[in-house]
């Protein structure tokens, strides 16, 4: 089956809209279809690549050039989006050759990881990708916020203006040397979220002038005019805990007009400990995305270290083993391949699970408890402390 592969044009924007909706039959209709395709936040529809087949466009998906951070180092992935192929053509392993292909234009271009939120997690097992950590999604009334946060929100949080936006950048880039994932964020990105009416902006100033110490965008919504009303908690950073218990404060002053606060965290956020009536909490834990490693040296490389030391890695691609020689120093990897001799001193694993523990956030401990690694006790222990990073939990799905 010849199959042909190219950015997609303007000209092919009936069609993709055609397979999109085919593919995604969800509510929206062509003109969001064609903003998706055309405007995306991540990218131009240049970064869509369409397959033909006999001159007929069967197929398309977003490769986004993204830079992500991962153990307070920017890395760079390739993020892929919108996987659809014709109705027609399914069931003829297209799917997989678009994603084959994506994969190999990710390497060559330098990407040490490509990330994607799978329809199926099953299906891109097989292609490669390793879990990432699951996030909750919470909803809770907002009467449930501690009254201490609430006061701590009377003192500090003000309605965010123009004065706050670079101060709001800087303090999503400082929570983000912490986090694992999250997207380091373009300027015309950075105005769309900044510039939209319904969307309202909280803020924590710091004591410098122009500092800000965290802040929250929400929505108030009403299905109808005597409808209880809720908040959509589009995202809420914070560079200390003070500030985003006062943050989460001010949602909790909202108690008189809305019923409900609802967000999404990180699977071990601790958040609902502090919430005061827990029969008033609904907790859902929704999966994350999946990443697979473009090439083993340099994903390991590529991503920042809390701790030095040497860890012998051995990967098993069902085929072959390799082993990885890791030395890590000032919180960077540097790594020597070499045919594996002696197993008893080093982690091994598949390479699917090294995806995960490097950038989804599995420990090792955890891949040895679940039977995807084997090690002695004492290199289990080592790998833990070298290799530990947050859980997978970006703010901004693409």
């Amino acid at each position: 089956m010849a199959l042909e592969f190219r950015a997609a044009k303007k000209s092919d924007l009936e069609r993709l809209v055609e397979i999109h909706a085919a593919a995604f039959p969800d509510a929206r209709g062509v003109e969001e279809r064609t903003r998706v395709l055309t405007a995306n936040p991540f990218g131009p529809l240049q970064d869509l690549v369409v397959v033909e087949r006999d001159g007929e466009l069967v197929g398309h998906a977003f490769l986004f050039r993204i830079k992500a951070w991962f153990g307070g180092r920017k890395v760079r992935v390739g993020a892929i989006a919108s996987v659809g192929v014709a109705v027609e053509a399914r069931g003829q392993g297209i799917g997989s050759r678009v994603l084959d292909e994506l994969h190999r234009r990710s390497s060559v271009r330098g990407d040490a990881i490509t990330m994607l939120y799978p329809f199926r997690q099953g299906y891109y097992a097989r292609l490669g990708y390793g879990g990432g950590a699951p996030h909750k999604r919470l909803s809770c009334d907002p009467a449930s916020i501690p009254a201490a946060w609430r006061l701590a929100a009377r003192e500090h949080v003000v309605r965010a203006d123009g004065r706050d936006r670079e101060g709001m950048r800087r303090a999503y880039a400082t929570a983000a040397l912490h986090a694992s994932g999250w997207i380091d964020r373009r300027e015309a990105f950075w105005e769309r979220r900044l510039t939209r009416d319904h969307v309202t902006h909280l803020a924590v100033r710091g004591k410098a002038r122009g500092s800000i110490r965290g802040y929250v965008a929400f929505a108030i919504t009403q299905a109808e005019a005597s409808a209880e009303a809720s908040v959509l908690v589009e995202e809420l950073v914070a560079v200390d805990d003070a500030a985003r218990r006062a943050l989460f404060g001010a949602l909790g002053a909202l108690r008189d007009q809305a019923s409900v606060v609802e967000l999404e965290v990180s699977a071990d956020d601790p958040l609902e400990f502090a919430l005061m009536d827990p029969k008033n909490v609904l907790g859902a834990v929704a999966g994350g995305p999946m990443v697979r490693m473009n090439d083993t040296t340099r994903a390991i490389e590529a991503r920042g270290y809390a701790r030095d030391g040497t860890l012998d890695i051995v990967v098993d691609d069902g085929e072959a083993s390799v082993l990885f020689v890791v030395c890590i120093e000032s919180g960077r990897a540097r790594v020597h391949a070499m045919a594996p001799k002696d197993r008893a001193s080093a982690f091994s694993t598949s390479k699917a699970t090294l995806a995960s523990i490097l950038y989804g956030g599995l420990r090792p401990s955890g891949a040895l408890r679940l039977g995807l690694a084997e090690a002695a006790p004492s290199v289990a222990v080592r790998a833990d402390e070298l290799l530990a990073i947050p859980l997978l939990a970006p703010l901004d799905p693409f």
